[in-house]
């Protein structure tokens, strides 16, 4: 008798240790399926390479200018003296807005960096403008048409509307001998404890 109460004792137990492991598990599917519903993603907006709508770009110092380019597409100024002016689109197609936090570029360079808008809805597009005054070290490649040629990459940092899942999008702009300055790839990861880790990666462009 005492061995069937010990056995049954034992099989009461383990059914009780894995309603919890599945209740655990269920839980962790749950939050992890409101994060999904929620969570923003930025990457290269596409609205035609024959779209004739213009919007507003209003650069930072130096310069501050406000310029009119066509909607959703990879902007900048022509080399030369002066300021050189650089804007990269970003769309949000994920579920939730993306609250904007930060944005920059890898490699860094002297100038300003300025964000068009701080929370994106989905379907909505957010700007990185670039203002470079050439002339100080380290503008030398903004002065040539080849300021592309080694790469250069525009962050943004963003989380949800919660504030709980911090993502960021990169976008990779890069040129060839019988290519002009394009978007050749945009990288999305999630950052975690100010590392990055690889969500998605998307290549080519025109």
């Amino acid at each position: 008798m005492a061995n069937l109460t010990w056995l049954v004792t034992v099989v009461v137990a383990t059914a009780n240790v894995f309603l919890v492991l599945v209740t655990f598990y269920q839980v962790l599917v749950t939050r992890r399926m409101l994060a999904l519903s929620v969570r923003p993603l930025l990457v290269d907006p596409y609205l035609g390479i024959d779209n004739p709508e213009k919007e507003t770009v209003v650069f930072g110092a130096p310069g501050r200018a406000t310029l009119k380019v066509p909607k959703g597409q990879l902007y900048f100024t022509p080399p030369g003296e002066g300021t050189f002016y650089l804007s990269v689109a970003f769309q949000n197609v994920g579920p939730g807005i993306a609250a904007i936090t930060k944005a920059y570029t890898e490699p860094e360079i002297p100038g300003e960096v300025k964000i068009s808008r701080r929370f994106v809805p989905t379907d909505g597009l957010v700007r990185v403008n670039v203002s470079v005054l050439l002339g100080l070290a380290g503008t030398e490649r903004f002065s040539t048409d080849w300021w592309a040629m080694g790469g250069l990459s525009l962050f943004v940092e963003y989380t949800d509307s919660t504030g709980e899942q911090r993502l960021a999008s990169e976008a990779v702009i890069r040129q060839y001998a019988t290519q002009g300055p394009f978007i050749e790839e945009v990288v999305v990861y999630e950052l975690y404890r100010n590392r990055r880790r690889l969500i998605s990666r998307g290549r080519g462009g025109y």
